[in-house]
């Protein structure tokens, strides 16, 4: 959905691409927007040491609370 509609998105004051922006374009052209629930963590890989931490996880690298799949600095998808 996001990158469906980047191109149509201007960059904000914080010179990134804001999703809600990319959403409200979709909804005002009519589109569906679905959301779907996933069971796990999420990080946001927006910086290099963020990045680093996601390959860490997936390839199963030491995790910060010592717990597969956790960590309390990530976000929840409750």
């Amino acid at each position: 959905m996001y990158v469906d509609s980047r191109h149509l998105v201007q960059p904000s004051n914080r010179d990134e691409y804001e999703i809600s922006d990319a959403i409200d374009l979709l909804i005002q052209s009519g589109r569906t927007i679905d959301a779907i629930g996933l069971d796990g963590w999420r990080i946001d890989v927006g910086y290099p040491e963020d990045r680093d931490e996601a390959e860490q996880r997936l390839t199963g690298g030491t995790q910060s609370d010592g717990e597969q799949g956790t960590d309390s600095t990530a976000e929840s998808d409750d």
